[in-house]
């Protein structure tokens, strides 16, 4: 029986407020960002001890704990049982695995001790490809070693431009958005470096076209909906301090302008995730709250929804059934 990896790789948040694991998370994130922009190793430490204090003081005051990592358990799980009805038929044994760029499991452990499988395909749970995403699990690829005939793991990505993910996110929008005379939905998506500390153009792939892209398609078919009734649809961004000049404009800045504008009641959804974490939850409520829009709604990231692990089951029975021509 042909056995197949699948391996979902996001990128990873502390699960609760102790410090270690707060510095962790962060170290490790600095050093993913380290390998395209200028961070100094002693500021990457400094960051992630200042960072580690200020996680645990701040999600112990708000009781908060991030979801991320558990949502990715679960969209592993109903991946995996979706899987098993398509794949034992055809005499393929299908193990789901959930893995991160910087929390445990790692991403490059769970490639090893799946290496032995006669096919590994590792899923970017980011709709956006850029080199910190998709790319650095193109690298991983490219760095192992095939034995006995086994190809090097296969990345599957290009979600921004899926027409089908699209179908997907325009139901779940619909689902739990709440339109109406006047209102205004907010897209929101991870933000990237437009320059670098130097003014120029970041020597990396950003993702900031495929971001454009997917917002201004997305953007386009909400508003050809017939279920639309939101009368103003706007791209805003979640963006870092680090590095450079980031992505225009941040949510704080599209709320104030749509605030100038007259709207008073706002959707916020972080359709650049496929998982709510500590961007999407804190950093997003904090950015609204210090906004003057009387109401804001913030939708969830399509999570754990049966209608996005059938996309992804469709997707690696597609990817499986290619391989096996």
């Amino acid at each position: 029986m042909k056995r197949i990896a699948v391996i979902l790789v996001a990128h990873g948040e502390a699960e609760t407020d102790s410090f270690f694991e707060n510095f962790s998370m962060i170290r490790h994130t600095l050093a993913h960002a380290g390998e395209v922009m200028k961070l100094p190793r002693p500021l990457q430490l400094v960051a992630s001890v200042l960072g580690g204090v200020k996680n645990k003081v701040t999600f112990r005051a708000q009781q908060y704990r991030s979801p991320q990592n558990r949502i990715t358990r679960q969209q592993a799980s109903l991946l995996q049982d979706k899987l098993n009805r398509v794949m034992i038929p055809h005499q393929t044994n299908v193990e789901v695995y959930s893995a991160f760029h910087a929390t445990p499991p790692f991403v490059k452990d769970i490639v090893d001790q799946t290496s032995g499988h006669d096919l590994q395909l590792l899923i970017s749970m980011s709709p956006i490809d850029n080199r910190l995403t998709s790319g650095n699990l193109q690298q991983l690829s490219a760095q192992c070693s095939p034995v006995n005939g086994q190809r090097r793991p296969i990345v599957v990505h290009d979600f921004w431009k899926n027409a089908e993910l699209r179908k997907v996110y325009l139901d779940h929008l619909f689902y739990h958005g709440i339109t109406g005379d006047g209102s205004a939905l907010v897209l929101t998506f991870h933000g990237t470096l437009v320059k670098d500390t130097k003014g120029g153009i970041p020597m990396f792939h950003t993702g900031l076209k495929e971001m454009h892209e997917m917002g201004s398609t997305l953007r386009d078919a909400i508003l050809i909906d017939p279920r639309n009734g939101y009368d103003t649809i706007e791209i805003a961004y979640l963006n870092h301090d680090v590095g450079g000049t980031w992505t225009k404009p941040s949510l704080a800045e599209a709320l104030n302008s749509l605030s100038s504008r007259g709207i008073r009641d706002v959707d916020i959804f972080s359709c650049g995730y496929f998982s709510d974490g500590t961007e999407t939850i804190l950093h997003a409520q904090k950015e609204a709250a210090a906004s003057s829009v009387k109401n804001i709604r913030f939708l969830p990231c399509i999570n754990d929804s049966e209608a996005f692990a059938d996309f992804l089951a469709e997707k690696v029975a597609a990817v499986v059934a290619a391989e096996s021509q």
